[in-house]
């Protein structure tokens, strides 16, 4: 039987398995520039985005590689995407809600940048089979192991067959942004992006 949150783990772990990639450095990237919008800026302001970015940088690797990016693609998108944040900030931009300012920021950029279809993943199964390993319980003995392992792969597979929005949505809440925030991201209402979330676990489960 499955919860909630192992249809969130599976559904974050299938949908960007192949983007996982060693961070990058906001503070190097900012420094290739010369007079980088970031040098000699408010300081309050250049630790706040800092802070951001060492909090997101691994969300928005695996979000961009939902979306098709390749690992130096969306490291671009990442690292435009917090220096333009800074910029904004800078001449006065204010949002109370800058978790989802970047979401949604790397996302629009991403889609000019890179149009082709999504990818589910394009990780080889000894990866996908490794990332899931890492996810459960230690403290299972190798039976159980094995058992949730098949289980969570099966509903792997279950995910790659739902429709490119009910993956984005299901993406998207797996990483913590709340159904306003998708709607604001997608373009579409909260209630359209609660109905999608609900028949694709409706999905999921009937396939399990």
């Amino acid at each position: 039987m499955f919860s909630r949150d192992d249809y969130a783990v599976s559904a974050s772990a299938s949908l960007c398995v192949s983007s996982e990639m060693s961070g990058g450095n906001l503070r190097a990237r900012s420094g290739e520039h010369s007079g980088s919008e970031m040098d000699g800026g408010d300081p309050f302001l250049q630790r706040q985005v800092i802070q951001l970015y060492d909090e997101l940088q691994g969300y928005l690797r695996r979000y961009t590689g939902f979306l098709g990016l390749k690992p130096q693609e969306a490291e671009d998108v990442i690292q435009e995407t917090f220096l333009d944040l800074f910029c904004r900030l800078t001449n006065g931009m204010r949002d109370d809600n800058l978790r989802s300012w970047v979401f949604r920021a790397a996302h629009n950029m991403a889609m000019n940048l890179h149009k082709s279809a999504s990818k589910v993943y394009s990780g080889g199964s000894e990866e996908m089979s490794r990332m899931f390993e890492e996810r459960i319980d230690p403290a299972l003995n190798p039976e159980e192991r094995m058992i949730k392992k098949e289980l969570l792969m099966r509903l792997a597979a279950a995910v790659s067959c739902l429709t490119e929005q009910q993956q984005q949505c299901l993406h998207l809440r797996s990483e913590g942004l709340r159904y306003r925030e998708i709607s604001a991201m997608l373009g579409i209402t909260t209630q359209r992006v609660a109905d999608i979330i609900q028949s694709a676990l409706v999905r999921l489960a009937g396939e399990i």
